[in-house]
């Protein structure tokens, strides 16, 4: 039965980062796209068009698991404004993200996202009240100091654009944080569908006042905005099914395989590698991640003996 179990959680454990791996591939490629579109239209109607057809695979996935038939019941009040500040830090991220990969060199602008983990540290602090001892308060200062190394705002290579990538990772932060706050009983596919129809909204309203420009140049321009919303959608269900797979502490660590796939597409897409802009900085960030996933993790061993043993 032991072999059978192992044998079991082997497969799990293979799926989950396969399945994670794939969900980084997506969100990369999205972005490559809106990179080669990004100077004919406005970030507006990209993400008006990216968060409108990601509801592409999230209606495949609730039909798929039959929760079309409860997504409007048993909806509170707290819930639906816990949805629509979510969805509001999503189409923050959306527009950050658009912004630095559009005007930044695309390895760089996406490394400098993974300074997520250490907002999410220190806005644990002040809506968690969580306790954060030396080891996080290492990490935190180890990975500023990275991203510091990529920036570089006292060198001529210093891009102004660089730091809505640091923005978008403190969106990222704040969308975790909220996630904390939403009650128990709502699905992930729920959550999910609520939260894209406030980014969508957002984005609509944003766009009607700020641009109202609804022209495609081409068919297949319109065909690229209709796939990064494809690919953005696909990445969110793909990341959530594979933290519900293994847990977090065994998982995280392979978003990081987004830095080199963002290297490799920099390379093959813009002829990019700023080789000199991200080293060292990018292990410091890495190493910094590591630390912040390997303290989770103790963590979470500790919580768990103690309820065993009471």
């Amino acid at each position: 039965m032991k072999i059978i179990s192992k044998k079991t959680d082997l497969k799990k454990t293979m799926l989950a980062i396969l399945t994670m791996l794939l969900g980084v591939v997506c969100v990369d490629l999205y972005l490559v796209v809106i990179r080669l579109i990004g100077d004919d239209y406005s970030v507006f109607k990209l993400a008006v068009f990216r968060n409108f057809f990601a509801v592409i695979p999230l209606l495949i996935l609730l039909l798929f698991n039959k929760e079309h038939k409860t997504l409007f019941q048993k909806i509170s009040n707290k819930f639906l404004i816990l949805s629509c500040f979510r969805g509001l830090t999503f189409l923050s991220m959306n527009l950050f993200i658009f912004i630095s990969v559009i005007n930044v060199e695309f390895a760089t602008a996406m490394t400098l996202t993974f300074s997520s983990p250490f907002f999410i540290v220190i806005l644990s602090i002040f809506f968690l009240n969580d306790k954060v001892g030396i080891y996080r308060w290492s990490a935190i200062i180890i990975g500023f100091v990275g991203v510091v190394l990529i920036l570089r705002p006292t060198s001529d290579i210093f891009n102004f654009y660089s730091i809505f990538s640091i923005l978008t990772a403190v969106a990222w932060a704040f969308s975790v944080i909220i996630l904390k706050f939403i009650p128990k009983g709502y699905t992930t596919s729920k959550i999910q569908f609520y939260t894209l129809v406030f980014n969508v909204f957002g984005a609509l309203i944003l766009f009607i006042i700020l641009t109202n420009d609804f022209k495609v140049n081409s068919l297949n321009d319109l065909m690229l905005m209709i796939l990064t919303g494809i690919l953005g959608g696909s990445a969110a269900i793909l990341f959530v099914y594979a933290y519900r797979l293994i847990s977090v502490s065994k998982l995280a660590s392979f978003e990081y395989f987004g830095i080199p796939s963002s290297f490799l597409l920099g390379w093959l897409f813009f002829n990019e590698t700023p080789w000199s802009q991200l080293f060292p900085g990018v292990l410091l960030i890495v190493f910094a991640g590591f630390i912040i996933i390997w303290r989770d993790a103790q963590k979470n061993k500790r919580f768990k003996g103690s309820k065993k043993f009471y």
